[in-house]
């Protein structure tokens, strides 16, 4: 039974009319997931957005050990922009970071404030990090919170990039035979171009096997309705997956400062002992 709530989520989650989503989720029996198939297949869904997405002010802040063996990144969210950019909010966040890397058990941990309140706070053990957030809640005057961290350990190098004012963050685990200044340039080039250019994968092998299949199956009945030959249809497929691992796939991303490249020739042309291990990016307000 399709009924209003599930068109105005479908609505929000795809950007498609109300009535396409309709009968899309008439199509597929009230299932969300084949309906958000059905309309990108009808060229319909303007975006795959998520429903409930966050629209909080706050900060993407880093931290990375001396030694480039441990790294953080977190967004702490607060009610406005003005306390976004007021520098105890920013050292808070810091502090947070810095707290989620001291501790042995968060190592290589992804998690949200749940997991952390309760810690001992690594300054001043006398007191937890929830009590720290609640003093900085009465000092700075607006609510705060964590909403989501990623802690990397690593026994190669860490390095971590933060665009502008903190609204979109990168950490990148690597193994470099030298960390020379020539390596830490092409890191960071690597960690902008993330950051600019959204990748969600590290290579094609590290794409999961339900999200290959459900492309190519779009993509599929895409050059049906387009009426592409059945016998040509594999390859219209084929050629329509290299454009899907070029947005999607770090390495195989032109290059943001040198488009003919691929990330990967760069790295084999400046840096071939470099191995990217396994990267994450967060956005403001992102999921």
């Amino acid at each position: 039974m399709v009924n209003a709530e599930m068109v105005k989520a479908l609505r929000e989650m795809t950007g498609a009319g109300m009535l396409e989503c309709k009968k899309a989720l008439e199509e597929a029996g009230g299932d969300i997931e084949k309906a958000k198939e059905i309309l990108r297949i009808r060229g319909l869904a303007k975006a795959e957005k998520k429903a409930g997405r966050e629209t909080k002010e706050g900060i993407i802040q880093t931290y990375v050990s001396e030694d480039r063996k441990v790294g953080v990144i977190l967004e702490l969210n607060c009610e406005t922009d003005f306390v976004a950019r007021n520098e105890h909010f920013s050292e808070l966040a810091l502090n947070i970071a810095k707290h989620i890397a001291s501790l042995p058990e968060n190592a290589n941990k992804e998690g949200s404030a749940e997991d952390i309140l309760k810690q001992p706070y690594f300054q001043d053990p006398s007191v937890s990090v929830e009590e720290v957030i609640k003093s900085a809640i009465a000092k700075i005057g607006e609510n705060i919170q964590i909403r989501r961290f990623t802690r990397f350990d690593t026994d190669g190098y860490i390095h971590a990039y933060v665009h502008g004012i903190g609204r979109i963050g990168v950490l990148v685990d690597y193994q470099v035979d030298n960390l020379d200044s020539q390596a830490l340039r092409v890191v960071q080039d690597i960690a902008m171009q993330i950051a600019a250019m959204k990748a969600e994968f590290l290579d094609i092998n590290s794409i999961p096997s339900d999200v290959l299949e459900r492309e190519k199956r779009i993509l599929t009945e895409q050059a049906r309705q387009e009426g592409k030959p059945e016998n040509i249809i594999e390859k219209v497929v084929e050629g329509r997956l290299k454009k899907f691992y070029q947005e999607k796939v770090l390495l195989e991303q032109p290059f943001i400062k040198d488009e003919k490249k691929t990330i990967r020739q760069y790295i084999k042309e400046n840096l071939p002992s470099l191995v990217i291990k396994r990267f994450v990016r967060y956005e403001l307000g992102g999921v």
